[in-house]
């Protein structure tokens, strides 16, 4: 037991603070008496990382439940927990200190953080604490801790980690004051670990005393508090230190090397600049630093781009000399109103910060004061830090961003700046969600209705002004509008009403709380047709938030559901905020742009804990999902006359945010521009800039030239030149074409043939009207296809579809779902050799990973051959991506003689023919890979004649030396359809150009014009699912889970006479949600699936599968006599007791029932995935929870197939 007990610390110890955590949700509920095997596991492990902390400065502070619901018995158990915590660690002034108080009618210091210096007298302290009885004021116990514990007359250290425990047995006396006193020290960097304990505790209580939710424990009863620890150590592990500690930011430095200082303080400078930088990640796609001195001069010592990694950063700060001189500051400021460039390897898409040092005032404090607004005005953050007694307060204020108080900071002597290290690397996280990359505007709509009060809603506008509080506000940065509703709407003040913090915060403080009935879609509807407006503020560069908080339900909830609606489509990011118990958990989500912009919080007071998490959200740039898959995007811009300069810069500002979606260089994604009007202007290749920051300055430098309207042209210039490889076009890299155009051109015919020439190239082309004067059906011929088509109303509207075009760059593939047939052919003589015949099947993998794969898109076989043809599959064996991918990973070597003709044959009079999933309306295809010669060329020849002569289309692939280019020449049908690599390991260079090959022998196919639909309606179908609700998911994660049977049982009908759900969640216990009689209409069930909660706990998923087949299918229940039954498990991780639940699966199996299992990521044990199903086509696994909807067809079909039924069709 004390070696497990020592693991809550050692790992604890090794957080930083409530803003360095970064774990899964650790919110467990114990049954004490099933633990022991468990415990006495753990007891023989000693787990890692341990001793890493136990030395490590901390101030641990213990506050320990002594009502009288405990007992003198229970106290004691807690004083054994706490003693044998303390026993695995060094005690000490320099290690961990360590204080106890306890608390019932009122607190009791037991002894305080710098009384005891030894482990021994701290062990003898804790055996004397003595129980009292009484009430329960843990709200005072709290405040205690925070103003007594943590002071520094009773030893609280600056450089510490600190954290309090809270154990409890029982709800406080007056949760009001305790929700007060938490929130006030989650505002600080002590950590808060809540332990409730028994029957009695109130969870939400807990939470609201815990830091956040990773940080809440609940055991049965005080015997049970040693049963915590394992889980503990599992979530605190995966900590990885500061939240920012890789997030893109671009620092500089600015040291005084005055001479006040002398080398030896100057040098205790440097050191304090290594300790900071050594936490975070260095490097170009993370945490760049540069670093200059100021003196009588300012000398740059080296810059951002310099220095690529941690040790050659080290040795050049090392290197930094000491100059002497006078104070002038506002020559270093200056310095670094220019240093952000991209000449000095600065990003336009990081953070850009300052941390300026200095132990005395500027010689002109002028000049220092007009040089630190004109940063703050380039939304660059400031951080000013003043050393010794020679500083003034007030120019380090100034200095620093916002009003100076959080980003200000002053220490006694150079030998003290150690002591603010994680506080200023905390304070540099918190820089980060200044919105600085990238301006904003954002509108607060608050419920201001009956069931707050003014109390409340007063919280509600703290949270407004403290979210404020850490932003840059004006109208080069964010933004801030506050809008209420209630029976009516009533906007406060418009974006553009205040330009500066102050007045802003005093609007925020001065709105009046006006009760009525909750009208949220009124709200909305407000919000949408007014708030974003030029005239109030609204700017098309910035991004558009809107952040709902509400405490109830709306009282029209489809006009809200509709409202919400428009405000997604015009490309607004909106943030649903409910409070209390009294939500619609269904509707915070319809609010919501998407399930990770949804925040719960159990009441008012609460608010300020996801303050931080809310503002970080706002302010994060869209990310797009292929951001760093290699892909060529060129744009093409009208530059006529019908637009203007002004229209002009507003495309060019869109591009420049649409490239801060991807990641830019030559291994990721690469951006041409060409402009057309009378004549075309390459501005830039693909090749020309490979970081962000030169990108986007090279757009914003674009000029406009006016002339007529040549889009023909600037196709045609691209096609031959952009997307060539001598300008930059790579073959590994998906090729995208993005026409954007306000009028028609002057040659429709032209331009549509240039237009289809690309697509015959297999480049995807999307096609952007603007305004008025387009014409359609031109846009519809540029367009790979009508979906690739976007149309807005003017140039102000261009962001509305930024995402939405962000995101159709990376489908990678035009075609992916038309139909088509494709057989692959592969080598496995005796000079292939079983290593590169696995590299063979690896490309094979890949290029079928990004097709659709079913009946009615593409399908997929495989032929293996040397001597002899070994068939693999047919190809409508497979229909599902995930069971095809599983089965080529099986595809064996057969070693033998290089027999081609025999495996063309096989093909033209096998696998092509209807018995074996050949369909008359796909196209059909063949890829022959070979790395030699064929044993009898005339019959190669001969078999694939007879190919291209019935139709299909052939594609050979030579690898290596031995590959015989004029065979390969007569076995593909053309030229074009010939490649050649190498060697194995240059496969991947050709597949984007053999996918993009595929897809215009696609093109030339009718598609399919009929797509599947699930079960016909006349089928009766019940279907379960049993859905983990355990902690290793976490809330975000769950909410994925509920998201996919939500779009699932979307495509069924629903009712008593076709498809019936339920739903059953488990983790430590199991629980039916709803019966399948429940919701007997799609909307009913949809609002019921929103609704379902997360719970955490461990991972019983036997419980859930006897819940479902001793109650589930009961004719109470809703179960049909005559329908099919059907259980779906969807689980992340293993369950704690396997061989209940295989027996229980069985059983189920054996009743009748058709079992489907899913495994998420990479916790999940295959086997027992395997056991639990009804057999192995039954078995789905994803990698991870953001890629469960990929399969949700795939899921659907087994719940039709099963039963004999063929699928319905309907008209596309």
């Amino acid at each position: 037991m004390e070696l497990l007990v020592s693991v809550v610390i050692a790992l604890l110890l090794r957080v930083t603070s409530a803003q360095t955590t970064d774990v899964t949700p650790d919110v467990f509920s114990i049954n004490v008496g099933a633990s022991t095997t468990a415990l006495q596991a753990v007891t023989a492990t000693s787990p890692t990382g341990t001793t890493e902390c136990h030395s490590l400065p901390a101030d641990l502070v213990f506050l320990l439940d002594a009502s009288g619901s405990e007992g003198s018995s229970n106290f004691a158990d807690q004083l054994t927990f706490v003693s044998n915590i303390v026993d695995k660690f060094d005690i000490g002034p320099d290690k961990v200190q360590v204080s106890v108080a306890t608390f019932a009618t009122s607190v009791v210091n037991a002894f305080w953080l710098d009384d005891y210096k030894t482990k021994a007298d701290v062990l003898s302290a804790i055996k004397k604490i003595p129980y009292t009885s009484g009430n329960t004021e843990t709200g005072d116990a709290l405040t205690h801790a925070l103003q007594e514990s943590f002071s520094d007359a009773h030893g609280a250290r600056n450089n510490s980690n600190k954290i309090i425990f809270v154990l409890t047995d029982g709800q406080s006396t007056n949760s009001k004051t305790t929700a007060e006193a938490a929130n006030k020290i989650h505002n600080t960097n002590i950590r808060v670990i809540a332990i409730g304990i028994g029957s009695s505790i109130d969870a939400s209580e807990l939470d609201t005393i815990a830091t956040d939710q990773k940080h809440v424990y609940r055991v049965a009863n005080f015997s049970g508090l040693a049963s915590i620890e394992k889980e503990v150590e599992q979530q605190t592990c995966k900590t990885e230190g500061l939240i920012c500690k890789s997030s893109p930011a671009d620092i500089l430095f600015l040291l005084d090397a005055s001479g006040s200082e002398g080398t030896t303080n100057f040098n205790k400078q440097l050191n304090f600049v290594k300790n900071f930088t050594k936490d975070f990640t260095i490097g170009p796609d993370a945490v760049q630093i540069a670093l200059a001195t100021f003196a009588a001069t300012t000398t740059p010592a080296f810059w951002f781009g310099d220095y690529d990694n941690s040790t050659d950063l080290m040795n050049a700060i090392d290197n930094v000399q000491y100059i002497g001189g006078t104070t002038h500051t506002e020559l270093a400021l200056a310095l670094g109103e220019k240093a952000f460039t991209a000449a000095n390897g600065a990003r336009n898409s990081s953070n850009h910060l300052i941390i300026m040092l200095t132990d005395g005032h500027s010689t002109d404090k002028a000049k220092t004061k007009a040089s630190a607004n004109s940063i703050h005005g380039a939304g660059t953050q400031v951080i000013a830090i003043g050393i010794g007694t020679g500083i003034d307060q007030q120019e380090l204020k100034d200095i620093a961003s916002g009003d100076g108080d959080q980003n200000a900071f002053a220490v006694a002597n150079f030998d003290a700046l150690q002591t603010i290290e994680k506080e200023i690397q905390t304070q540099t996280c918190k820089t980060q969600t200044a919105c600085s990359s990238r301006p904003a505007d954002v509108v607060f709509l608050l419920d201001t209705s009956s069931s707050e009060g003014s109390a409340n809603f007063n919280k509600q506008l703290d949270f407004v002004n403290n979210f404020a509080r850490e932003l840059e506000i004006g109208p080069n940065n964010v933004q801030l509008s506050v809008v209420t509703f209630a029976t009516s709407v009533k906007n406060e003040f418009y974006l553009n009403t205040y330009s500066n913090k102050a007045d802003l915060l005093n609007a925020v403080q001065n709105v009046q709380y006006r009760p009525g009935l909750t009208a949220t879609g009124k709200g909305l509807k407000f919000v949408g047709e007014n708030s974003f407006l030029p005239q109030n503020g609204g700017r098309p560069d910035a991004q558009q938030v809107v952040i709902v908080v509400t405490d109830g339900e709306s009282q029209q909830k489809s006009e809200t559901a509709s409202e919400a609606e428009k405000l997604h489509s015009a490309g607004i990011k909106v943030i649903s905020v409910g409070i209390g118990n009294s939500l619609d958990n269904g509707e915070l989500n319809t609010l919501a742009s998407s399930p990770s912009f949804v925040f719960k919080v159990a009441d008012f007071d609460a608010l300020q804990k996801i303050e931080s998490e809310i503002r970080q959200t706002t302010c994060k740039a869209p990310q797009t999902s292929c951001k760093s898959d290699p892909a060529d995007i060129v744009f093409l811009l009208d530059s006529s006359s019908s637009e203007g300069s002004a229209n002009f810069k507003k495309q060019l500002t869109f591009v420049s945010n649409f490239v801060d979606g991807f990641d830019i260089g030559t291994d990721s994604v690469q951006i041409g521009v060409v402009t057309f009007s009378t004549s075309v202007q390459n501005r830039f290749f693909l090749d020309d800039y490979n970081n962000k920051a030169a990108l986007k300055a090279a757009i914003s430098s674009i000029s406009y030239t006016g002339g007529i309207t040549d889009t023909g042209d600037g196709l045609e210039f691209i096609r031959t030149s952009s997307l060539s490889a001598a300008h930059g076009a790579r073959a590994n890299a998906r090729q995208v074409v993005i026409v954007m155009t306000d009028g028609q051109s002057q040659n429709t015919a032209a331009t549509k043939n240039q237009a289809k020439l690309l697509h015959d190239k297999g480049v995807k082309v999307m096609a952007v009207g603007i305004g008025s004067g387009i014409r359609s059906t031109e846009l519809n011929s540029i367009a790979s296809d009508q979906q690739h088509v976007f149309m807005v109303a003017g140039f102000d509207a261009l962001h509305t579809i930024q995402t939405e075009l962000q995101e159709q760059s990376c489908n990678t593939l035009v075609c992916a779902a038309s139909a088509a047939d494709i057989v692959f052919v592969l080598d496995s003589s005796i000079s292939v050799g079983s290593t590169n015949f696995k590299k063979q099947v690896t490309f094979v993998q890949n290029f079928v990973d990004q097709f659709d794969v079913s009946k009615t898109a593409v399908q997929f076989s495989i032929v293996v051959y040397s001597t002899a043809v070994y068939p693999q599959f047919d190809l409508d064996k497979y229909t599902s991506k995930a069971a095809l991918l599983a089965a080529i990973k099986n595809v064996n070597y057969h070693s033998g003689i290089t027999y081609t003709d025999k495996a063309l044959h096989y093909v033209n009079q096998t696998t092509l023919t209807a018995t074996h999933g050949a369909r008359p309306s796909a196209a059909r295809i063949v890829i022959v890979m070979t790395d030699g010669q064929s044993t009898n060329r005339a019959n190669t020849i001969q078999e694939a004649n007879i190919l291209h002569q019935a139709g299909v289309e052939v594609m050979a692939i030579g690898i290596g030396s031995g590959a015989n280019q004029q065979e390969l020449a007569n076995i593909a049908s053309d030229t074009k359809h010939v490649f050649s690599v190498t060697n194995f390991d240059a496969l991947k260079t050709i597949q984007n150009e053999l996918q993009q090959t595929t897809c215009a022998v696609q093109s030339t196919t009718i598609p399919a014009t009929t797509k599947p639909r699930p079960c016909p309606v006349s089928e009766k179908g019940d279907v379960i699912f049993l859905l983990d609700s355990s902690s290793s998911e976490g809330s975000s994660n769950f909410q994925k889970e509920v998201d996919f049977v939500g779009k699932f049982v979307n495509d069924f009908d629903i009712g008593p006479d076709h498809m019936q759900f339920g739903a059953i969640r488990f983790s430590t216990d199991a629980s039916i949600v709803f019966d399948l009689n429940d919701h007997l209409t799609k909307s009913s069930l949809q609002q019921a699936i929103a609704s379902i909660s997360y719970i955490g706990g461990n991972t019983y998923t036997h419980k859930a599968l006897a819940l479902a087949r001793t109650s589930g299918f009961t004719s109470a229940r809703g179960g049909r006599p005559g329908a099919k039954r059907y259980v779906i498990v969807i689980t992340d991780g293993e369950s704690l007791s396997p061989t209940p639940t295989l027996d229980e699966a069985t059983k189920l199996k054996n009743d009748g029932v058709t079992v489907i299992s899913i495994g998420v990521g990479s916790s999940v044990r295959q086997s027992e995935l395997d056991g639990i199903a009804t057999d192995k086509t039954h078995v789905f696994t994803v990698k991870d929870f953001n890629v469960l909807q990929t399969i949700h067809t795939e899921v659907q079909k087994k719940t039709c197939t099963d039963a004999g039924l063929s699928l319905t069709t309907t008209s596309a």
